[in-house]
């Protein structure tokens, strides 16, 4: 990477470090224009990446965000959980804008959500939520369909097109509609995939060849996660957490990239932080300050259409997404947001009982039980959609960014001060 996140070379990485929604579809937009290959490796349509663009604005969840540079290849690699009704959906949504997606890839081996899945879903939420107990699934499927590949009776988008598909179909609605008190219609069902298959079959092939083939030939390869580093299935605040590994190790099991391969991971956080659905907060704001974030940053969620909870910025989840995925630059969106709050605050340690202590993986209780230190900024005040240098925001807005460098550790390379391609700061 040179001076400029513009001008990147190599294979990049953009990862969320903190809940997810932080605007990676944004930033996957402005970079896949030096891209020759654009790879989306985990998650499912429960995730949902906004891109606004002179095509118009699209909500993307299983196409990639780089899509829009016609002439990048754009995979879906083998661990994302593949849902057919949100992909035809997404490229009718491209057909209308006159989008091309002729050089999307659809990894073989990857996974299918089918009917079944989303209504498990559904129900097991329902019961959570009989106990107080909900984890705030998007009801997508992604869980049990992740499920399934791990109990090794999931179907795969290869079997769309093998001569069985219509018996092993059969064979798992038996399955469902005997121990689960399901009526899944089993003549529906294949008939609605055989028009999936047939849309789809064009764009089915193997990834990871297409892949490594470019890194020997020194291609510029971007990576496109989902969700944030604390949503992980592994490392997250579990069970508050999505199905797979949003981090720089979803990249090595969709793709067999070791990280070691990738020159720079780019760590994408909003000026402030935000939750959808359930779990632990530490910075979770009461006061006024929240509707108006909620309210400026549009914070509804592009998958459920549920309010994102907002936080002050906890740069101790960033450090520690940081020092686990190897960050080696970070992007800060929305920083236009916070132009309306008087007195921002960051959140700079974590204590339990007036100790301090570090980020404790996998464990939701950990996180609920933490107290935040703060560190508290003037704000702006003043509109900066029309800065286009780090120098031309307001003095206030520059503390605020040269201080996150200084506690992370890390440059912050993009800030994106609108929605709009072109509101940004390249620093």
């Amino acid at each position: 990477m040179k001076n400029s996140l513009k001008d990147w070379q190599g294979t990049m990485a953009v990862i969320g470090v903190d809940f997810g929604d932080s605007g990676k579809g944004r930033l996957i937009d402005d970079l896949a224009s030096r891209a020759h290959i654009v790879a989306r490796y985990n998650g499912g349509s429960n995730t949902g990446h906004t891109v606004k663009n002179n095509k118009g604005e699209f909500a993307l969840h299983i196409i990639p965000s780089g899509i829009f540079n016609k002439e990048a290849i754009c995979l879906v690699g083998r661990n994302v959980a593949v849902d057919l009704e949100s992909s035809t959906f997404e490229m009718d949504a491209l057909d209308v804008a006159n989008v091309s997606y002729s050089k999307l890839i659809i990894d073989e081996q990857a996974s299918l959500t089918m009917p079944w899945h989303k209504m498990l879903d559904n129900f097991r939420e329902k019961e959570r939520e009989k106990k107080e107990q909900k984890i705030g699934t998007t009801g997508k499927g992604v869980g049990p369909t992740y499920a399934d590949r791990t109990q090794r009776t999931g179907l795969l988008v290869k079997d769309l097109f093998s001569s069985d598909f219509k018996d092993k179909l059969e064979d798992e609605i038996e399955f469902y509609n005997k121990h689960f008190g399901f009526s899944l219609n089993g003549n529906q069902i294949f008939k609605e995939y055989a028009l999936y298959a047939k849309r789809i079959q064009k764009y089915i092939g193997q990834t990871v060849p297409i892949l490594k083939d470019a890194l020997k030939k020194g291609k510029n390869i971007l990576f496109e996660g989902a969700q944030g580093y604390f949503l992980d299935i592994d490392s997250g605040t579990y069970p508050f957490v999505t199905s797979s590994n949003p981090g720089v190790v979803g990249i090595w099991r969709s793709f067999d990239l070791h990280p070691k391969n990738i020159n720079h991971v780019i760590g994408i956080t909003k000026a402030y932080t935000t939750r959808v659905g359930e779990g632990p907060m530490p910075t979770f704001i009461e006061s006024e300050e929240a509707e108006i974030i909620i309210k400026e940053g549009r914070e509804k969620g592009t998958t459920t259409g549920r309010i994102r909870r907002p936080g002050w910025l906890d740069l101790v989840l960033v450090k520690e997404a940081k020092e686990v995925n190897g960050i080696t630059a970070l992007a800060i969106t929305k920083l236009d947001v916070l132009s309306y709050i008087k007195k921002i605050k960051v959140c700079v340690n974590h204590t339990i009982n007036g100790q301090k202590i570090s980020y404790v993986g996998h464990d939701a209780d950990h996180l609920s039980r933490v107290k935040p230190i703060y560190q508290e900024f003037d704000g702006w005040r003043k509109d900066i959609t029309d800065a286009r240098k780090f120098e031309d925001l307001p003095q206030n807005a520059i503390r605020f960014i040269k201080f996150i460098e200084k506690e992370s550790g890390v440059p912050v390379k993009f800030i994106s001060i609108g929605p709009k391609r072109g509101e940004a700061i390249y620093k």
